[in-house]
């Protein structure tokens, strides 16, 4: 159960599996623009020197990319965009040292590759995302994390729309409260609701 528990019998935060699928999702998104968009950017947008031209192309793609991407920041969890950008980070630099394990001749295309798509959304995106994301924490704290029991009993208050959840703190009525065990809580919380309501 620790590994879904902690300490304060509380659920683990899914926070690094929500950042990990975010850092995926900004992967596949970068990649598609640069699908769609390389046709029309190199058709229509140039420069005198052809490494001008593929900065501003990748530079177009990272800020179209990043202001997709930053639709997470709509989600009530606001670290899942900021995480995720992060993640993007730690993903270049895998590719970077996947890059210098290859042979010599082909160490300096894949650097140069991974450099030209990957660095500048990296960039931009942590650029744009983390002040973002500081602004946003002013006005909009963590989510509060509640206690297994509470989760349950705003869970049954739910479900059968007359149960109010009681307090953390609420004197047990009569004989000593019985208090379920955090295996008999994990039950009840993922459990099939067979029983309910």
């Amino acid at each position: 159960m620790s590994l879904f528990i902690d300490k304060n019998n509380r659920r683990k935060s899914p926070i690094a599996i929500a950042a990990f699928f975010a850092a995926v999702g900004y992967l596949c998104v970068y990649a598609v623009l640069y699908a769609l968009l390389a046709e029309p950017l190199y058709r229509y947008v140039a420069a005198p020197s052809p490494m001008v031209t593929n900065a501003l192309h990748t530079l177009i793609v990272a800020a179209i990319g990043t202001a997709l991407c930053c639709l997470l920041f709509l989600l009530p969890d606001k670290r899942v965009a900021a995480y995720g950008f992060a993640g993007l980070a730690v993903a270049l630099a895998m590719f970077y040292i996947a890059a210098l394990l290859l042979e010599e001749g082909q160490q300096d295309l894949m650097l140069h590759l991974i450099s030209l798509y990957g660095l500048a959304p990296v960039l931009v995106g942590n650029a744009v995302a983390w002040p973002v994301y500081f602004r946003l924490r002013k006005t909009h704290p963590l989510p509060e994390r509640k206690t297994l029991r509470q989760e349950i009993r705003a869970a049954a208050a739910k479900a059968g729309g007359t149960v109010a959840p009681k307090t953390p703190r609420e004197p047990p009525s009569g004989a000593e409260e019985h208090r379920n065990t955090p295996q008999e809580d994990a039950a009840l919380l993922y459990g099939d609701g067979d029983d309910a309501g």
